[in-house]
């Protein structure tokens, strides 16, 4: 079964928000809620097609600050080890 994850940016406000969003979304309780977790549950934890896509994503960056830009750089990193055939990342400035 895919995990499809929409990320709401004008609900995802924090860096804790995003995290319980993914744990949610998962439904891996153990989820740590930090930046390697987020690499290790995106390669290896959750089975492929994995789908993440983040609408009004300049709200949370405004938000979330320095640490959205870290967050998303992860979950590059994640496409670029896993392909992107099995882990899919869209982000949507807003409307």
């Amino acid at each position: 079964m895919a995990m499809r994850v929409h990320l709401d940016g004008d609900l995802i406000t924090t860096e804790a928000e995003f995290h319980s969003a993914l744990r949610d979304a998962s439904g891996i309780d153990w989820y740590g809620g930090n930046l390697d977790a987020l690499f290790d549950l995106l390669v290896g934890v959750v089975d492929p097609p994995i789908e993440l896509h983040w609408t009004s994503a300049e709200r949370s960056r405004a938000a979330i600050g320095e640490r959205f830009d870290r967050i998303v750089t992860v979950i590059l990193d994640a496409v670029a080890e896993r392909g992107a055939d099995k882990l899919r990342f869209t982000l949507e400035a807003g409307q």
